[in-house]
This record gives C-alpha cells, sequence and structure tokens, in this order.
C-alpha cells in the first residue's frame, strides 16, 4: 500500500531541520518514498498564505491545479510513497500582518488531505503535526518577524498579544476534526531531540525506513536559528529607529550575515 505522510507544520518547531535532512539525504531516501518540500510547492503555499490573511476560499481554486504540479516536479511516480513536508501549506506564521492565528489551518488541512485522498483513494494518509511549548514557540515567532518585518514590540508584548496562537496542540485538536478519519499525529520538538538523526529521522520512523538505510543518512544540526539576545535588541534598535525600511533591511541583512544567521550546520 502506498504511504502518504503530510507534515504541514507547525511554524518553528523543527520543520527546517526536517526539510534540510530530507533534501541532504534525497539520494538514499529515493527508494523509500519522495520528498516533496517547498522547493516544489510555491504556488499552493501562496494561495494558503493569502487564504490565512484574507479567508477567502476563492484564493483556494487553483489548490489542485498547483498539487498537481508540485507533485509532476519532485518527479513522484504512480504508488510512490510520498512524504509532504512544508509548513507553508498552513498559510504565514501568526505575527504576520493580518494573521492573528492559525485559524485558516483547519480549512487548509481539510483542502490537503481531501486532495490526497482523491489522487491516490487507496494509499495510506497520514498527517504529523509538529509542535512545541508555548513559550518556546513564541519567542522563537517573535525573533523570526523580528528579522523579517518592522516588529517594535518587545518580547513580553508580543507573546501577550499571540498568546492564543501558541496553543499548538489545541489548534491540532481543531485540525484532526477538520479532516475527518485521516489520523492526525502530534510530535514535540522536545521528543526531537532523542532521535539520533534529529527532526528528520523521526519521520523516517514514521515511514518505515530500514536500519541499513538509516546507518548512510547524514545528521544535520539546527537550521534556521534564531538570534541571540545581542543581534535581536539590534534588529529591535533598528526596527524602532529613524531609518526608512529599505535601510532597515539592509542593516538588518548585513548583521545577520556577519554571523550566519540561519545557516546550515551538519551534525
Amino acid at each position: 500500500m502506498t504511504e502518504i505522510l503530510l507534515h504541514p507544520g507547525f511554524h518553528k518547531t523543527g520543520t527546517s531541520s526536517i526539510q534540510h535532512f530530507l533534501w541532504l539525504n534525497r539520494t538514499a531516501l529515493a527508494p523509500h518514498f519522495t520528498s516533496v518540500m517547498l522547493r516544489h510547492l510555491k504556488p499552493a503555499v501562496q494561495m494558503a498564505c493569502r487564504f490565512s490573511r484574507n479567508r477567502n476560499p476563492a484564493e483556494l481554486m487553483d489548490m489542485v491545479a498547483a498539487l498537481d504540479a508540485a507533485l509532476a516536479e519532485a518527479e513522484v511516480k504512480p504508488a510512490q510513497n510520498i512524504l509532504v513536508s512544508c509548513e507553508g501549506l498552513l498559510g504565514h506564521l501568526p505575527g504576520w500582518p493580518d494573521v492573528d492565528d492559525y485559524g485558516a489551518a483547519p480549512t487548509l488541512a481539510a483542502y490537503l488531505t481531501g486532495y490526497f485522498q482523491d489522487r491516490h483513494p487507496k494509499a495510506r494518509l497520514r498527517v504529523i503535526l509538529t509542535t512545541r511549548d508555548a513559550d518556546g514557540w513564541l519567542f522563537s515567532t517573535y525573533r523570526h518577524h523580528l528579522r523579517g518585518q518592522r516588529l517594535t514590540q518587545t518580547p513580553e508584548g508580543f507573546a501577550r498579544t499571540y498568546a492564543a496562537a501558541a496553543d499548538l496542540t489545541g489548534m491540532a485538536a481543531q485540525i484532526a476534526a477538520a479532516v475527518g478519519d485521516v489520523p492526525v499525529f502530534t510530535l514535540p520538538l522536545a521528543d526531537l531531540a532523542h532521535y539520533p538523526l534529529g527532526p528528520g529521522g523521526a519521520l523516517c520512523d514514521l515511514m518505515q525506513v530500514p536500519s541499513t538505510t538509516r546507518g548512510d543518512l547524514v545528521a544535520v544540526g539546527h537550521g534556521n536559528t534564531g538570534p541571540e539576545q545581542v543581534l535581536w535588541e539590534q534588529f529591535l534598535a533598528l526596527n524602532r529607529g529613524p531609518l526608512g525600511d529599505r535601510a532597515v533591511r539592509a542593516a538588518k541583512e548585513r548583521l545577520a550575515e556577519a554571523v550566519d544567521l540561519g545557516g546550515w550546520r551538519t551534525a
């Protein structure tokens, strides 16, 4: 039976490390499943992000065609196992303008699972949601937006504003209700640390990659790490300062490049 594992989030829960692991080991993993990630899914992610901002169902009219194109670009063959990992399929990370929470996620998850049930009716479809403790998620999300936007809130203010969005376990339950009989599992980030191959290794377990293959896989270190305290304080000062938006973006990029912020490291 064909296995399809859908990993659409949540953001800031080890997803970047998982995706780097899958890409780095794509040749070794190819006999067991095909990975479908952001590089294949950009049009679908753009639709999901627009929907997360305005909740207009019209934004999803072309989702089926976009997903068909993604699977074709990933060269998924008939009856081949598939692992889809892309947090953008649940829309924007909360804290983005006009996105206060994951309220769009249940609808998006229902679209996604419905698509795979239609295209692969005989496959075993499962959804895995990586989660994280509320405080850790809020601070990681804050640092992400501090670099990417002109955010001027303190960490404490941001946490108060988006506290409800940090209940990832509660949102996972809402997603499970929305997708009907498709099994939904949660995997806390704290548990992923116990896997010798890291978060990506946990998904290999779910896809039943044999031990003979796992011995050939390369682990990765932390990817897409947030800025250290001094750096995010510099970002906050720039965001609050008098420079124009373009100058602020350029200054933050220079600071990030100087410390290789978000760079990948093999373990």
